[in-house]
């Protein structure tokens, strides 16, 4: 599979486009306070940016430098244009986060998502970036 393939499902799989099933109106990152309210928000504002497809909101506020271009280096395109169209094929947007941890300026965000049968728990991995908690990668299980 080559390289814009392999992010292209990354991105639609994990956790962008995330389950068939509702979709909930839960704030997760109420759920937490402090630097890691912050980090849960950030992955909050990602799902409510995937819901609008707002693939430009997503490259240029959310997700963090390296991971944008490395969207822009596998995929031979703008960022912003990849994401959309991964996010036009997706069913569902609903994110919520579990558990936070926070190391420096990197922080893990595992986040469970409902679809189906079967409820799915990924990782998220986020960077510090100036003030701001930024995407760095789209996670693993």
């Amino acid at each position: 599979m080559a390289a814009p393939t392999r992010l292209l499902a990354l991105l639609v799989a994990l956790p962008l486009a995330l389950s068939a099933c509702g979709q909930t109106s839960k704030d997760s990152a109420g759920d937490f306070q402090g630097d890691q309210k912050n980090v849960a928000q950030a992955v909050e504002d990602l799902q409510s940016a995937s819901r609008k497809h707002d693939g430009k909101k997503i490259c240029a506020d959310l997700l963090a430098p390296a991971l944008v271009a490395k969207i822009k280096t596998a995929s031979a395109g703008a960022c912003d244009k990849v994401v959309k169209d991964a996010l036009d094929d997706a069913d569902s947007y609903e994110l919520q986060v579990q558990k936070v941890t926070i190391s420096g300026t990197t922080a893990n965000a595992v986040v469970k998502s409902e679809g189906g049968d079967k409820d799915r728990i990924d990782t998220l991995q986020l960077l510090k970036v100036g003030r701001a908690w930024k995407i760095a990668t789209l996670g693993a299980s």
